[in-house]
């Protein structure tokens, strides 16, 4: 049990130093956080201009240019899985019980929702697809139909979460010391501007998001400041 015990304890060295596994974990999610924001303002500043909303004009709009499709869906698709993953590491800059709950609930909130939209970026390239392959009209028929799905609502459904997670998450950071309230109004003003904004001013909406989302680069920030403190 002794061998066992100091052979155990020795592995963990290396340079007389103990080695923490959470570490690197925490620095990949500080690199994550803030490299997401950067990727979903590419995505942004890289897709293809609409005219409107309307299904017919954003399937023609995707399917103009391929590859531009393409580049704008997988910044978009790793800005937010980015994100998603970042923000589980957020609860480590907590100290004490102030702001914890709010934090733990939100960055899990936020997790799931920012998750959930990378994969339904897949729609891009389908929809880029059906586009070329068939009339406008039709595409569109097939872009309804697949919004109409019954059960649809349980994945999209989460989309939600990716603003009432970050809210939560940085109200409890901003409890416990770690943020600004202030960084609540930029989430808030980014995410107005993404739903607000012309799609056919994309260079203005990808300028909002990188604004509006720096309060997850700020949390990225935060993780490698402290992990220089403890190093």
């Amino acid at each position: 049990m002794t061998a066992h015990t100091i052979d155990t304890h020795d592995s963990t060295k290396e340079g007389g130093r103990g080695f923490d596994p959470a570490r690197p974990m925490r620095w990949a999610a500080a690199t994550a956080l803030m490299a997401g924001p950067l990727l979903w303002s590419a995505g942004m500043l890289t897709s293809p201009e609409q005219d409107s909303m309307a299904d017919a004009d954003y399937v023609s709009s995707l399917a103009r240019d391929i590859t531009q499709t393409e580049v704008s869906a997988l910044f978009l698709h790793y800005g937010n899985l980015l994100i998603g993953l970042g923000v589980l590491a957020a609860p480590a800059l907590v100290r004490g019980r102030r702001g914890g709950l709010l934090t733990v609930v939100g960055s899990l909130l936020a997790a799931i929702g920012f998750t959930n939209v990378s994969g339904m970026i897949l729609s891009d390239w389908w929809n880029a697809a059906i586009g070329t392959l068939l009339p406008v009209e039709q595409a569109a028929e097939v872009f309804a139909m697949f919004k109409a799905s019954d059960l649809l609502w349980v994945w999209n459904g989460t989309e939600l979460f990716s603003l009432l997670g970050p809210v939560l998450l940085l109200a409890g950071l901003a409890r416990a010391g770690v943020l600004g309230w202030y960084t609540i109004g930029l989430l808030v003003g980014g995410v107005v501007a993404l739903v607000t904004l012309s799609p056919s001013m994309p260079q203005l909406t990808a300028l909002w998001i990188l604004v509006g989302f720096s309060p997850f680069a700020l949390i990225g920030l935060r993780l490698v400041q402290r992990l220089r403190l403890t190093g």
